[in-house]
């Protein structure tokens, strides 16, 4: 009976698992080879490379359109079907060489579902939204709770995919053993690796929620503003620019309906400063699609 119940529970979970990756076409069949893509991507790194070393020989004008090709490299080969956080990353990285803050933190974003314990991701990442004209409210998750629950930001999505699937797997052979021996601490083994399989299926569905139930976006426009309604014929809110994160609530044909993560002073068209004055009903209203990349 035991089996028969969580047999299909566990069924179920993974297909909605299964749903939601062939949703936003992480199983989708690629497009090129494995080897053209490597290929690629080594090329775009070496790319990126000689750009470097130009930008520190002073010759600009080369080292933008290395970077350029490396971008477009990057690009063809997650087009392609390849979804990765080092690709991710690297793209971010030449972004931001070219001095393009809003695709470099939207990439950046992106690599962090897929490489969270990168150090090098983090610092970046930091560096970009410091160089940002808005500066983002405080919404830093007290270190406290990073430790509480550290499997929560440590591992990524398929890492907590493949832990749950081990766990279940584990359950099925304390069951089975508890079923052809009588051995007294087994229930408890059982309670044990139930109890820890709970919270990590509750974990992975708290993060697929956060990073696909939430709609995040990053404005990659060098300013936009940000209206009362879905239209220019409506008056504007405030100005907000490139690089500042945003949360996707609604959209209207060519509009977005976003809640704004940066303070903004009160009143229509002023700049986003630190530390002035803000109110939540300010931080909300309705920019164009074409000014927002969605995470």
């Amino acid at each position: 009976m035991k089996i028969c119940i969580v047999i299909p529970l566990f069924f179920l979970y993974s297909l909605f698992l299964w749903g939601t990756q062939v949703a936003h076409g992480e199983l989708s069949k690629s497009e090129m080879s494995r080897d053209e893509a490597v290929k690629l991507f080594a090329d775009a790194n070496e790319k990126y490379l000689q750009a470097i070393k130009l930008i520190a020989s002073k010759n600009l004008p080369e080292a933008d359109h290395k970077l350029k090709e490396a971008t477009e490299q990057y690009e063809t080969i997650l087009t392609g079907g390849f979804k990765n956080g080092h690709i991710y990353y690297n793209l971010g990285n030449t972004y931001y060489r070219r001095g393009e803050l809003g695709k470099a933190i939207v990439n950046y974003r992106r690599a962090a579902r897929f490489i969270p314990r990168s150090v090098d991701l983090s610092a970046n990442l930091r560096l970009a939204k410091d160089s940002t004209e808005d500066k983002e409210l405080s919404t830093e998750i007290p270190a406290i709770v990073k430790r509480i629950f550290f499997w929560l930001f440590f591992l990524n999505q398929n890492e907590l995919s493949l832990v749950a699937i081990s766990l279940y797997v584990l359950l099925m052979v304390v069951l089975f053993f508890s079923n052809v021996c009588k051995y007294g601490g087994i229930k408890r083994i059982f309670i044990g690796i139930s109890s820890v399989l709970f919270i990590v299926v509750v974990s992975l569905g708290l993060k697929i929620y956060l990073e696909r139930g939430v709609n995040h976006g990053v404005i990659i426009a060098s300013k936009c503003e940000v209206r009362y309604g879905p239209g220019e014929e409506y008056e504007p809110k405030f100005e907000i620019h490139n690089g500042a994160e945003c949360v996707i609530e609604d959209e209207k044909n060519d509009w977005y309906r976003v809640y704004v993560k940066v303070g903004v002073k009160l009143g229509a068209g002023s700049e986003a400063r630190a530390g002035e004055k803000t109110g939540n009903e300010v931080r909300s209203g309705w920019l164009q699609k074409k000014y927002v990349d969605t995470i």
